[in-house]
């Protein structure tokens, strides 16, 4: 008798719980929730005004910039004359007044094969007045010296990278891309970095991800014109 109660209790229960369901279910408007879908790196890139500050990851790579600033009118000397005591005009033009200093970077951090605990960071950034695009790579001391060799394989392309300088924390590779030079570079599908680590004979790699390289610099670009 007990087992025959519980039985039909149950029975109301799940007949309940079922009318309920297809009920509710019903409802005109009642839908599920479904989150938007994921920005690819162009559009992510794309969205950015000329006045962002912040950090944006844009694919594998991030965007970051820091606020504006100008720089002031250089003080003017010997009569308003530039270039060196000797008179040799400089290599490259004076900035203009007012002149908007490259504010944003494109960056990537990469864990050193040998030693996990270390970073490797690969940045781009504009630099003068002519807004030229440079590669800084940062790498630990106890990797490479002064003078260093570095290549950096790309699809169809390879870049040098000398270590130009090192201090206690880190050494500094860096080299200037020339602007028809730059779209087989941030565009490529593969990049690796190769090196000789310090008291090593073995070169090794490391695999750059290159997925939101473009948007990323494309970006720089708009942001720092």
């Amino acid at each position: 008798m007990r087992n025959t109660l519980v039985g039909a209790v149950l029975a109301v229960v799940l007949i309940a719980a079922l009318f309920t369901a297809a009920h509710f279910g019903a409802r005109p408007g009642m839908r599920p929730v479904v989150p938007p879908p994921a920005l690819s790196p162009e559009q992510t890139a794309a969205r950015l005004s000329p006045d962002f500050v912040g950090a944006e990851a844009i694919g594998a790579w991030h965007l970051v910039c820091i606020k504006p600033h100008t720089l002031s009118r250089l003080r003017q000397t010997n009569g308003g004359a530039t270039g060196n005591s000797q008179g040799t005009p400089p290599r490259t033009p004076a900035p203009p007044p007012d002149w908007r200093v490259p504010r944003c970077r494109a960056t990537i951090g990469l864990r050193n094969p040998q030693k996990p605990d270390q970073t490797i960071r690969l940045s781009f950034r504009l630099l003068g007045v002519q807004r030229v695009l440079a590669m800084f790579l940062r790498l630990p001391p106890s990797q490479v010296q002064n003078g260093d060799p570095m290549t950096l394989k790309l699809d169809s392309t390879e870049l040098s990278l000398p270590v130009r300088g090192c201090t206690e924390e880190f050494c500094l590779a860096l080299q200037s891309i020339k602007a028809a030079a730059e779209p087989p570079v941030v565009s490529s599908k593969t990049a690796m970095l190769v090196f000789t680590p310090s008291g090593s004979r073995e070169t090794i790699g490391v695999a750059i991800p290159t997925a939101g390289l473009a948007p990323a610099v494309a970006a720089l670009h708009r942001i720092d014109r």
